[in-house]
């Protein structure tokens, strides 16, 4: 860093590089004070000076005041990991992250350093992207009962009535089986990805998903993993599943 914050400033944290970057011409969170950078103990760290009033004053409870002030700003921090981001790996941060001065900043590179480092090494030249799976039930029991008929495992009686009934049985029956089957489903679908990432988590679940994935993947299989998803998703659209894929995103997932 040019320049000690002082007593109104506070060093603003974006992540950590192993390397020396070209700093991008982009402004900070606060969209006033540059972007730089400052290297201690093997690491650098992409840092800019803020104003503590504007983090101090900052009413939480006012929803409305808070997401007017917290929108910008965090879509300013996100636009310095995605420029960083275009020159290689970078562990990223959390929106928020102070330092009152430069000797707590190094106090923490040093702690943290072999760890970090690590994981800078681990994320190198990857991707982070997001896969997401909603599940239709009533249309993987359709699906399923199809399935069945069509392979002849199953029969149903031609009068109308008695077949309505076995129809309405065997409907019961698949609900029942559905949750190991969707398991089942999930594992082989996770399996046929799995030679293509080097890395995976589980995300929390949200509305209707039954399964959130963070996948670190390498770049240069970025397009067979894309390819693979849109295979899968032809092969169990007609069980109810669907999938959204998104990314590339910096690697919050795996910088542990």
């Amino acid at each position: 860093m040019t320049t000690e914050p002082d007593c109104t400033q506070a060093i603003y944290l974006y992540g950590f590089v192993l390397s020396n970057r070209v700093v991008p011409p982009i402004l900070g969170v606060d969209d006033v004070h540059c972007v730089e950078l400052y290297a201690c103990n093997g690491l650098i760290a992409v840092v800019s000076l803020v104003l503590l009033v504007d983090f101090e004053s900052l009413d939480c409870e006012d929803n409305a005041r808070y997401l007017a002030w917290l929108t910008p700003r965090a879509c300013r921090h996100s636009a310095v990991i995605e420029k960083f981001m275009e020159q290689g790996a970078i562990y990223p941060l959390s929106f928020g992250t102070l330092f009152s001065n430069v000797n707590a900043l190094e106090q923490t590179m040093r702690q943290r350093s072999d760890e970090v480092s690590a994981s800078l090494q681990h994320i190198a030249d990857c991707q982070e992207w997001s896969l997401e799976v909603s599940l239709d039930r009533n249309q993987a029991v359709e699906g399923l009962l199809e399935e069945e008929l069509s392979a002849g495992r199953i029969s149903l009686p031609e009068a109308a009535g008695r077949r309505h009934l076995e129809e309405q049985k065997l409907r019961r029956n698949l609900h029942a089986q559905l949750s190991d089957w969707m398991e089942s489903a999930l594992v082989a679908i996770y399996e046929s990805i799995q030679p293509m990432i080097r890395d995976s988590c589980q995300r929390k679940l949200t509305d209707n998903k039954v399964m959130h994935w963070a996948f670190l993947i390498p770049k240069e299989a970025v397009a067979m993993f894309q390819q693979r998803i849109d295979q899968i998703a032809t092969d169990y659209k007609p069980y109810g599943f669907s999938f959204r894929v998104t990314g590339p995103w910096a690697a919050y997932s795996f910088a542990r």
